[in-house]
């Protein structure tokens, strides 16, 4: 009975004093307390094969069986916001971020300064890399291209991880450096645990990008502080980490990190590039979860692997197995049209091929499989606003020398952004910086703003309201949805060729009007 009364009153667009509504009146939590001490966890070791026997064989038939039921993301503010927490630093979308800060990025310490000692070699991963102490004794993860793609997995990391802290995630610091072959040199701990003798070191080196002095071309990552303890789940919660109580799956910041992961071609998505760290004294410390590992991003797993059909298909995928089969081969695929770029430097990236609601990672990925509109707009709606001027700031950061490279990633970056954007912010009615003010509810709808869309107007108790051109509107209130007490406003955007899904917006009207939450 009392769903049905708010149903009906939501209906008329005011939800009057007196009736207790959804969203209590009170600050909207901007942070979560997910820092308390917990006994120090065991590490989680990552198995390539029984992970990829889980993902490719085992959860698609427990899923055929047995459909999960998502729910909404659970780790939300009232403003459809998430706080910020271990998992994520709200950056973009609480504040302007300049070039300057987005380049620096999480680094604290400043580049690495030569000479080098090697200390250890790196475990994972298909390309060589090692781990370094330089003069300061800070220790890097480096890494290094391909001799078939110089400068792609270098750069791509030294972008790529920059663009993810500047949305909010916690990531390591990453640096491009050039040292000369006689600035590196293998411990004596390290030869003895190795096995590692200059001539091997030599051998591996080889494939490295070198500069016309000589020097080698190598992405350095500082190591994170604290101790690793293993990639995350993709489902469920970690059951040694008393903080960890939502379940990965219904988390926003995995959800929308597939179209984060979609505009930027990072489809080496999975359990390996993520990265929990215990930090703080035993017994006292708490876990922080990072994302690592970028460098095949903007089309380089495609061009490394020479398989034009990752970012397409996964790489066992039923669907588009079976209607091959069921064509005799016949079937034109979408990735079949694809075609390299002019530069070695970067990967299978372009934006005309791009359409985001067919993009795949490589590996399913259950949370990506989980989002739904409301994940998609948050995550589109932080990535509008990456600007040009920002944009090529960050992509400076690659140090892509081929002529034109740089350029092509800025065009294609920002391409794709408003693709993103054109699949994503109508999904919901696109209101954003919504308040009452002078008697009116005011916001700004995105897709007029971004250029997304160039009509709607905006619909409240049936009441059409023009949208200015930079996405500004106002409508009126009525008297009585300005008296003391809960109302509830609803409304959506309405245009020639888009009508979007209703937007509640819950409120207290008075002395002090103030907005206390959203339902999109």
């Amino acid at each position: 009975m009392k769903r049905a009364l708010l149903a009906a009153i939501a209906l008329t667009g005011c939800y009057h004093a007196g009736v207790t509504g959804r969203f209590q009146d009170r600050p909207v939590v901007q942070a979560i307390d997910d820092r308390r001490p917990i006994p120090e966890p065991a590490a989680r070791n990552f198995y390539t094969t029984s992970y990829l026997a889980r993902v490719l064989l085992l959860r698609p038939i427990i899923k055929f069986f047995d459909p999960p039921k998502r729910g909404p993301a659970a780790d939300v503010n009232a403003m459809e916001q998430v706080p910020d927490s271990t998992w994520f630093q709200n950056r973009i979308g609480a504040r302007p971020i300049s070039p300057e800060e987005a380049t620096r990025g999480p680094d604290t310490r400043g580049p690495p300064q030569g000479p080098y000692e090697l200390v250890d070699t790196k475990s994972g991963g298909g390309n060589p890399g090692f781990i370094v102490e330089d003069a300061r004794r800070i220790r890097y993860l480096l890494k290094f291209d391909t001799a078939a793609n110089p400068e792609q997995q270098t750069g791509t990391d030294a972008v790529v991880s920059r663009i993810f802290w500047t949305l909010g995630y916690h990531v390591p610091a990453d640096h491009l450096i050039y040292f000369r072959r006689d600035e590196l040199r293998v411990s004596a701990v390290a030869r003895e645990r190795t096995g590692l003798d200059d001539e091997d070191l030599d051998r591996l080196l080889a494939p490295a990008t070198r500069r016309a002095d000589g020097r080698i071309r190598a992405s350095a990552s500082e190591l994170i502080a604290g101790i690793a303890k293993g990639g995350w789940r993709a489902t469920g919660v970690r059951g040694d980490d008393p903080n960890d109580r939502v379940k990965h799956e219904r988390r926003r910041v995995l959800r929308g990190l597939g179209v984060f992961s979609a505009w930027l071609g990072h489809t080496d998505i999975k359990e390996d590039n993520t990265l929990d760290v215990y930090v703080g004294e035993p017994g006292q410390g708490y876990l922080v979860h990072y994302l690592v590992d970028f460098g095949e991003a903007f089309g380089g797993h495609q061009s490394e692997k020479n398989q034009l059909q990752i970012g397409w298909e996964y790489a066992w995928d039923y669907k588009a197995q079976f209607k091959a089969l069921v064509t005799f081969g016949l079937w034109k695929r979408a990735w079949e049209d694809q075609r390299p770029s002019p530069w070695k430097s970067v990967g299978y990236f372009s934006a005309e091929h791009f359409e985001p609601r067919r993009w795949r990672e490589r590996y399913p990925y259950e949370p990506f499989r989980s989002a739904d509109r409301t994940d998609e707009f948050w995550a589109a709606s932080l990535i509008m606003r990456f600007d040009r001027p920002l944009l090529e700031a960050l992509v400076a950061t690659g140090q892509f020398t081929e002529p034109g490279a740089a350029a092509y990633l800025v065009d294609t970056l920002l391409a794709r952004r408003m693709k993103i954007g054109a699949a994503y912010l109508d999904g919901v009615t696109p209101l954003d910086d919504i308040e009452v003010r002078d008697g009116q509810l005011c916001g700004v709808d995105l897709s007029r703003a971004y250029g997304i869309r160039s009509d709607g107007d905006l619909v409240l108790e049936g009441v059409a309201h023009v949208v200015a051109a930079d996405g500004v509107v106002c409508a009126s209130l009525s008297p009585a949805a300005l008296t003391a007490g809960y109302h509830i406003a609803r409304m959506h955007i309405r245009g020639a060729h888009v009508t979007t899904p209703a937007l509640e917006v819950h409120y207290v009207g008075g002395p002090a009007p103030r907005v206390l939450g959203l339902i999109r």
